[in-house]
């Protein structure tokens, strides 16, 4: 079996993609989205036809957003029907640049646009009486597309179900901080079972959350991110790494953590004081089990 050591193990700056291209966090995410995007089908050398109809209407719409960004609907759900192509896109790709990989625009733009809107404020993924009932419990369509997204994902789209673990979580949130941290397992639980990796829940202390024993790798949580918390973390991670030998390590953080506290989290990983460990954010753990995957494959 190779060492664990030669392993080019995967890394955030590797695999990552802005978490803008996931989720939005306010306006500013939505503009740095369609300016990125806008960036690549602008390139003289890059994937688009600068003469394609759906190609020249983004174009101009982008262009029409330049200084309203912040009040301004269309460009809400424009950046939300992009995203969901990336989703897409990421799901057939594993992974994407997009420099290399193009968008297909509808030739009419404006229709797809009003299209999002009425999906997103109307309808959706849920039988029409469960949309009712949301649209009822959350008139914004933001957090309704948030709720419904978490309903889908954890609970099968079902309602009551979702409402009562809601409830659960903020009973439990009065005694403890660890309601969030049990989301993001839960989410962790969520992209193992998509890829059928059999897991094992740890609730040893010094060892990480998670252990896929097949391929000796330890998942541990972190939902927040302070200095006082580093001794802690690499104790978790150096007994892993000693009583279970492991051969990979990921620590995974929410999408929202700010950039600050990610970088400093990193600092970790740059120190190289564990050759298999690797820190990212939630949204790109699915790649990086897909890359893990390729590794162990690949091991004779």
């Amino acid at each position: 079996m190779e060492n664990p050591s030669n392993f080019k193990r995967p890394k955030a700056s590797t695999i990552g993609t802005p978490v803008y291209h996931r989720r939005r966090r306010d306006w500013k995410d939505d503009r740095d989205l369609l300016e990125e995007l806008a960036s690549q089908v602008n390139r003289v050398d890059g994937p688009y036809d600068s003469f394609d109809v759906g190609v020249t209407a983004y174009r101009e719409k982008v262009k029409s957003f330049e200084k309203s960004y912040e009040t301004n609907k269309e460009a809400f759900f424009m950046a939300m029907w992009v995203r969901e192509q990336l989703s897409e896109l990421s799901r057939k790709q594993g992974n994407y640049h997009l420099s290399v990989h193009a968008l297909t625009f509808p030739e009419d733009l404006d229709r797809t646009i009003h299209g999002v809107e009425k999906r997103a404020t109307q309808s959706g993924f849920v039988p029409p009486q469960q949309e009712t009932s949301l649209s009822v419990l959350f008139p914004e369509p933001e957090l309704r597309n948030y709720a419904r997204e978490r309903m889908q994902m954890l609970h099968r789209g079902d309602l009551n179900s979702y409402l009562a673990s809601l409830v659960s979580k903020e009973r439990d949130s009065l005694a403890t901080n660890s309601a969030s941290i049990m989301d993001l397992i839960h989410i962790c639980e969520h992209k193992l079972n998509l890829r059928q990796i059999s897991f094992e829940k740890r609730y040893v202390v010094g060892e990480t959350d998670l252990w896929i024993t097949a391929w000796s790798l330890g998942i541990e949580v972190k939902n927040t991110w302070g200095e006082q918390e580093e001794l802690s973390l690499i104790s978790t991670l150096s007994n892993t790494n000693f009583r279970l030998r492991a051969r990979h390590l990921v620590v995974v953080v929410p999408d929202s953590l700010s950039d600050d506290a990610f970088e400093m989290i990193r600092a970790i990983e740059r120190r190289d004081d564990f050759s298999n460990l690797s820190i990212l954010r939630i949204g790109d753990l699915g790649t990086y089990l897909d890359k893990i995957k390729e590794i162990e494959d690949g091991i004779v």
